[in-house]
Formats: C-alpha cells, sequence, structure tokens
C-alpha cells in the first residue's frame, strides 16, 4: 500500500490487489463517510487507487480493512465445517 495524497479530510492510496481494493471500499461505503471510491487507470498497467474523503479517512481505511479481515476469518470457519 502507498499513500498517494493525503490532506484535511481527504486520503488517496494505492494498492497491489483489485480484489482486496473493492473489498475496502465496500466496508467504507458501510461506514459514515463522506465519499469512498477504487478507481484502475488501466487494467493491466496501473495498481487500483481507493479514495476517502471523511472525518478521518486513515480511520476509516483502518476500519474497512478490520472489517475485511473479520468477514474473510469468518468466512474460513464456514469453509471449515464443509
Amino acid at each position: 500500500m502507498k499513500v498517494l495524497k493525503e490532506d484535511g479530510g481527504t486520503l488517496i492510496i494505492e494498492v497491489e490487489d483489485l480484489t482486496l481494493a473493492n473489498l475496502i471500499n465496500e466496508n467504507l461505503w458501510k461506514q459514515k463517510i463522506d465519499y469512498a471510491a477504487c478507481n484502475v487507470a488501466h487494467p493491466y498497467l496501473a495498481k487500483p487507487v481507493i479514495t476517502v474523503k471523511a472525518k478521518n479517512p486513515a480511520k476509516a481505511i483502518k476500519e474497512a480493512a478490520e472489517q475485511a479481515l473479520s468477514d474473510v476469518q469468518e468466512l474460513k470457519k464456514k469453509f471449515a465445517k464443509i
């Protein structure tokens, strides 16, 4: 993960994987934030970029990532029962 821009209520980060970016973005939408988006400039040549506008965007991304981890752990438990 690489921070591309951080000023006030806006944080833009670059991540390695589109699946991860979409998962974090979906969890951001579940929070009370002003704006969250995931964008890929080119499917083969660019890495996904997540843009967040919120009172505390770094905290919002951290919480979204923690929720994603929790969701994956829950899914892993369900698969273990199969």
